[in-house]
């Protein structure tokens, strides 16, 4: 392992200061060879860094540090699958970069990408550990993010394992896990002081607000108005973060003096929606209420000049206001605020806006007991829904709001299918946790055949638990009235052919309808036309 530094290079602006601050950070606080295991922990201002600092480790640069990272999103389900799936995407990292490895010399062979692995984490740290060595001992940090976990439990069970892996003295610090922490919320702390002399916390705080105002600050000398708008901008966010909204306040009047003077209608609408979500922050509505009526006043003259951005920020003025009627507890006024927005929306068009805005507002008619007022508005949603593109229903607010309408006509029965997919979830981890466990009785050489086994029983334990979860939601709704049946037929028709409401629940196996082993007896649904004529 490199035992000094890399030489300074020469830094040319905020963030790439940061960048070498991080490569340093880095350096100093993980060259220990005892380490296994990095949290690599930071503020939710910061991840944007993070990420970048991340990014900058696949290119050879000034900011690389001595390891060779490698980032995995693989899902965490099991052990042995996320083992398996984790041993061979290492295998093709080496496959895909033969030819850069040549280049740097390394020709021979590597043994372990044709032999047979074994899934567990010990598997996948002795794959590791392999080709450390075959690069010619580089130290490996591997960054795990998946992009989904099954149970939290079970996946400190595996990296407990992981770090319980036997090392030769001469393997130490050549394989180590790298995971993101929150400072917010430091979810790895207890796992973090349970292997304390393996794993160590490197506290990373590289602010990109704090970057992006020294870089306007730079070139206040010669920017002019716009270098001094970005860093008075920059000091309202930085403001806005700490919840000092007088001082966001206070800043914002010499960013509107600017964009007054500029004539910047955009942004003298901005400030205004910036200053009003800082005093709704502080939970002083009516201040807040003020500066989104002002900056829905800034924006209105923007619509002389470019319409379309103009009503895009009438709209999110009204729907800031919305929020802000709702969270001071004023759910009628929210109501009226966010048909608003959604009126505006459909004069730029704009069905997404205008979706969410009448769903928002037949949601607040709802909470206040106004069920028809609640009912006409959100069909005015449906019916907006419908002249979308079938492509872009999906990826809307629509599964909400076709769960919105399911609800106001009979909640129990909406409750009773939410709880059913609770109850399916339920199942599936209980059947992981099983699997898993059954698992590691088999050591960490577990017998593939015997695996095997376990997975195919985790399998069958998948489609029971989806043919039960169907077949209870199939009956709820034949028995459902008229309304509800044709809500869901239609959600069949935009979304997907078994859409039952939310949470929407998809074959465990993410088979197509025609792909499963059976299929329950599907309701026979009455046409949804009705619901999308006008009158």
């Amino acid at each position: 392992m490199p035992s000094s530094k890399p030489p300074v290079a020469k830094i040319r602006n905020p963030v790439e200061k940061r960048m070498a601050w991080l490569r340093d950070l880095w350096w100093e606080q993980t060259i220990h060879p005892h380490l296994r295991a990095i949290v690599l922990r930071a503020p939710g201002h910061s991840q944007r860094m993070i990420d970048a600092f991340l990014k900058l480790q696949q290119y050879n640069g000034e900011f690389e540090t001595p390891d060779l990272f490698i980032i995995f999103d693989s899902a965490f389900e099991t052990g042995f699958s996320y083992s398996r799936e984790l041993r061979n995407a290492l295998i093709e990292v080496y496959e895909q970069n033969k030819e850069q490895f040549a280049a740097q010399g390394i020709t021979a062979p590597w043994d372990e990408a044709t032999q047979a692995g074994f899934e567990s984490a010990a598997g996948f740290v002795e794959t590791g550990l392999s080709f450390a060595r075959h690069l010619g001992n580089q130290v490996i940090s591997v960054v795990l993010r998946p992009r989904r976990i099954s149970a939290q439990e079970s996946f400190e069970e595996w990296l407990d394992a992981a770090l319980q892996v036997p090392l030769l003295p001469e393997d130490a610090g050549l394989f180590r896990l790298v995971i993101l922490d929150h400072e917010e919320s430091r979810a790895w702390q207890a796992f973090a002081e349970r292997h304390a002399a393996q794993v160590t916390v490197v506290h990373a705080q590289a602010d990109i607000l704090e970057a992006a105002r020294e870089m306007a600050a730079q070139s206040g000398g010669g920017g002019g108005a716009q270098a001094r708008y970005s860093q008075i901008y920059t000091d309202m966010l930085t403001l806005l973060r700490h919840g000092d909204a007088a001082g966001v306040e206070c800043k914002a009047a010499g960013a509107m003096q600017l964009a007054t003077r500029e004539g910047w209608g955009e942004q003298r609408a901005i400030i205004d929606m910036v200053v009003g979500g800082a005093w709704l922050q502080a939970r002083d509505f009516p201040r807040s209420i003020e500066r989104y009526r002002a900056a829905r006043v800034a924006a209105q003259d923007v619509v002389n000049t470019d319409p379309s951005t103009g009503l895009i920020l009438i709209v999110q003025s009204w729907m800031s206001e919305g929020g802000a009627w709702v969270a001071s507890g004023n759910k009628a006024q929210g109501a009226r605020a966010f048909k608003e927005s959604a009126e505006v929306a459909r004069k730029i068009p704009h069905a997404f806006f205008a979706i969410e805005g009448y769903r928002a507002s037949a949601q607040c008619w709802y909470a206040c007991g106004e069920r028809d007022q609640a009912l006409e508005t959100a069909m005015l949603g449906i019916r907006e829904a419908h002249q979308m593109p079938d492509a872009d229903r999906p990826t809307s607010t629509v599964p909400i709001l076709l769960n919105d309408l399911l609800r106001m006509h009979d909640p129990d029965r909406c409750e009773r299918i939410a709880h059913s997919a609770a109850d399916y979830e339920k199942k599936v981890r209980q059947a992981q946790k099983d699997a898993d466990r059954l698992a590691a009785h088999l050591g960490p050489r577990p017998d593939s055949k015997t695996l095997k086994v376990i997975e195919e029983r985790l399998l069958q334990a998948y489609e029971q638990a989806f043919q039960s979860l169907l077949a209870t939601r199939e009956q709820l709704i034949k028995e459902a009235g008229d309304i509800f049946q044709r809500s869901v037929a239609l959600g069949r028709q935009w979304l997907n052919p078994t859409w039952a409401g939310l949470p929407d629940v998809r074959h465990p196996l993410d088979l197509d309808q025609d792909e499963w082993s059976e299929a329950p007896e599907f309701a026979v649904l009455p046409d949804p036309q009705a619901l999308l004529e006008t009158g």
